[in-house]
């Protein structure tokens, strides 16, 4: 099947990324080229230090080919000239391929003749759209490309991203440490939130009447980070408790104005401390100003604004392979990444700087020098500085919040396709009177929504919901209806009601926020139900964007045989009526069904099966396990859990981008850095070393396995379960009064 020549120049010009641009190339080229076009250049062949991207056609070594995704194509082709002379490499002719569209090709060819007495040749993106479908090696090329490396955004709309998440080792690490490690996430969240608290309270003073209240506290963090800070939300409410509880406290309440402020003590110490991190960041600057002048002086090249370069620089740097820099700066590992990748991140940095285009590669050359300078060979001041932001860093990464991370989730996000079923629903529409910090599963299937994942519900369960909504209302008017005014003169007594529709409805009226439970109903459907079904799909739809596919629409044949084996198998687990067994067996057969139908089996995409069933009934999936384990081995549940913690309250890759404008480099960045545990990066180094001795596909194979556990593996907890609040507020009572 031929590419469509417009949808590949949007996807090829996307490319910002070197290293992938490269491998996209060469396979490029070669299907283009044939078996003349050998790749079999790279970083420092000929020990040219800083010879990037350079491959030959052939074994004579006399045509060279030149790739890159720099805007300065010029001065990369003028010095890539110089350097080949200036190591003695002699070549026919020069082929400069880019993903960029580079006009005036004719002049640019003259001119690199008169200067080197040597042919030039562009491929550009003009040369790549002709040639797309040149055949199909040319074509298998851009489809690996699309396969591994483009990745799509649902929310808002549809974006596209071009990033390595396969091979890079930051998504690795990081699964690994959630699967591994999972108990170390509550200590870091409490460590950053600690941080968080403090520094937002600075320049309370109980004597000026300067105090903030735990509201007020919560907002002023959403404002420092960028980003409404989801996953540590509860964390910040309970440290702030800690914090002016515990032993040694630090911060302490002050009930008559509901309001916080930093204790004496407290406040002269960080007011010193920042002092101290405030000399630390001036010092760096000038230091490092002071080694890049120095280069720029030999180069005699001028260029203003010295110190935004080098926040730029150590921006692009932590942005682009903060896992591995960290890791250097604070261990001495991960040296042979950083001298890989270096030259390439801070021709990004020029890139985008203000540095006009003349001046660009001398720059880059500076830059690269004074960076490799300050990491090897820095002052005490220099080295202290880049501690305290790789510390920062590795805080942020274990919280999701890293640009490859954050990338991972949201593709993954937007391959999902997930059946929700009515034990999430249900409780759902139960919190719809609640505050928005205790609407967890309401949360979830939003959240869910607003990251792209698609939501769909099915006759089978829309038909359940509805029989269960009718099942509650006659509940009420038989049980409740004529003792409205006991449970809602004791609260205690309204906990323990088993049905969590009704207990959510006396909880909303005894605060004055429904009248009757036939207004409650009516927020969801009509209360006659006779357009409950059209009711309950359209509110679904509007409120969390969840999809009803009818059973016919979706296309599935069940085998009669396999649903009789395990609605057998269920009435025997659950002690179910042989009607409800069958539906659930349907259900979960239905999307087996949909994987067979999708080839999800066969796809070795890092991000595993796309189709899942979320419920929190597993009971359906033991009896599979049972009966029929050897057909569907892997499990089709998806942990509500999984979605809220890494889906729906995790930061957005915008989020992230925000974050480190904020924190790389900045008096931010450095303050959040105290009090990392040591145990993380021992940890990150000891995974880091396991990436790198292993090939890019049995990588690819491990962060696929790694991404199913994470899913669905009943064993694994991370962070915040999906606890009803009413069910959380009964086991706090209990202990005051017995259950009768």
């Amino acid at each position: 099947m031929e590419i469509d020549k417009r949808a590949f120049s949007i996807a090829i010009s996307k490319i910002k990324d070197g290293w992938v641009f490269e491998e996209f190339g060469n396979r490029f080229l070669s299907a283009v080229l044939g078996h003349d076009f050998i790749p079999i250049g790279g970083t420092k062949d000929r020990g040219i230090d800083g010879f990037e991207n350079v491959y030959v056609e052939d074994k004579k070594r006399t045509k060279i080919y030149q790739l890159s995704t720099e805007s300065d194509y010029q001065e990369k082709i003028k010095g890539t000239a110089e350097k080949l002379n200036q190591n003695g490499i002699d070549f026919q002719s020069l082929t400069y391929v880019t993903n960029r569209k580079i006009p005036q090709q004719d002049v640019l060819c003259d001119e690199f003749y008169d200067g080197f007495d040597k042919q030039l040749r562009v491929y550009d993106k003009v040369w790549f759209e002709n040639n797309c479908n040149h055949s199909q090696g040319t074509i298998t090329a851009y489809n690996t490309f699309i396969d591994s490396y483009l990745h799509e955004f649902n929310s808002p709309g549809r974006t596209h991203i071009v990033s390595d998440l396969n091979t890079d080792p930051r998504v690795f690490v990081f699964l690994r440490q959630q699967v591994d490690r999972r108990k170390s996430n509550e200590s870091i969240d409490i460590t950053l939130a600690d941080s968080l608290i403090l520094f937002v309270l600075e320049g309370t003073d109980p004597d000026k009447g300067i105090f903030k209240s735990k509201s007020e506290v919560f907002e002023a963090i959403k404002q420092l980070i960028k980003f409404e800070p989801k996953l540590i939300e509860e964390t910040i409410y309970q440290q702030l408790d800690e914090l002016s509880k515990k032993p040694g406290r630090r911060i302490r309440f002050h009930p008559d104005v509901d309001g916080y402020c930093l204790l004496y003590e407290t406040r002269v110490e960080i007011r010193e401390r920042n002092l101290i991190d405030g000399q630390l960041h001036d010092t760096f600057l000038e230091q490092t100003e002071e080694r890049l002048s120095k280069y720029l002086k030999e180069s005699e090249t001028v260029t203003r604004n010295l110190s935004e370069l080098i926040n730029e620089t150590i921006n692009k740097i932590y942005y682009d392979q903060g896992l591995e820099f960290s890791n250097f700066i604070l261990s001495g590992n991960s040296e042979s990444s950083i001298e890989k990748d270096l030259s390439k991140i801070i021709s990004k940095a020029m890139d985008e700087s203000h540095v006009v285009t003349k001046n660009k590669q001398n720059v880059k050359v500076a830059l690269t020098m004074t960076v490799r300078d300050i990491v090897y060979n820095g002052t005490k001041e220099q080295k202290k500085y880049l501690s305290s932001l790789s510390n920062t860093y590795m805080m942020m990464f274990m919280l999701q919040c890293d640009p490859k991370v954050a990338t991972y989730f949201h593709t993954m996000a937007s391959q999902l396709n997930i059946y929700v079923g009515n034990s999430i629903i249900i409780p759902a529409l139960s919190e719809f009177y609640l505050s928005k910090t205790n609407k967890r599963h309401w949360t979830l299937l939003y959240g869910c929504y607003k990251k792209g994942v698609t939501l769909v519900v099915n006759d089978t369960i829309i038909d359940e919901l509805v029989d269960h909504l009718g099942r509650v209302y006659n509940r009420y008017r038989n049980d409740y209806k004529q003792l409205e005014s006991m449970y809602l003169n004791d609260e205690m007594a309204t906990f323990y009601i088993d049905q969590i529709l009704i207990r959510a409805y006396f909880y909303a009226k005894s605060r004055d926020r429904v009248q009757s439970f036939e207004d409650f109903l009516d927020n969801f459907i009509s209360p006659d139900f006779k357009t409950a079904k059209n009711d309950i799909i359209e509110f679904l739809k509007n409120e969390f964007g969840i999809q009803y596919r009818s059973n016919k629409s979706i296309g599935v044949e069940i085998d009669e045989n396999e649903t009789q084996i395990l609605t057998s198998e269920l009435e025997n687990e659950k002690g179910d009526k042989p009607k409800n067994a069958e539906k659930d067996v349907e259900l979960i057969l239905t999307i087996y069904g949909q994987r067979e139908k999708n080839n999800e089996t066969n796809s070795t995409s890092i991000f595993g099966y796309k189709t899942w069933w979320l419920s929190k009934d597993s009971l359906t999936y033991k009896s599979i396990t049972k009966k029929l384990s050897s057909k569907y081995p892997v499990s089709c549940y998806i942990r509500p859990d999984f979605l809220y913690n890494y889906i729906s309250l995790a930061p957005s890759k915008s989020d992230v981008d925000d974050l480190y404008k904020e924190l790389f480099p900045a008096m931010l960045g450095v303050n959040l850095s105290y009090h990392l545990p040591k145990e993380i990066t021992d940890y990150v180094t000891k995974v880091l070393r396991d990436h790198s001795d292993k090939n890019d596909k049995r990588v690819k194979s491990i962060i696929r396995r790694l991404t199913e556990d994470l899913k669905a593996n009943p064993t694994i907890r991370t962070r915040k379960d999906v606890k009803h609040f009413l069910d959380e507020e009964l086991e706090k009572i209990k202990h005051i009064r017995p259950i009768e």
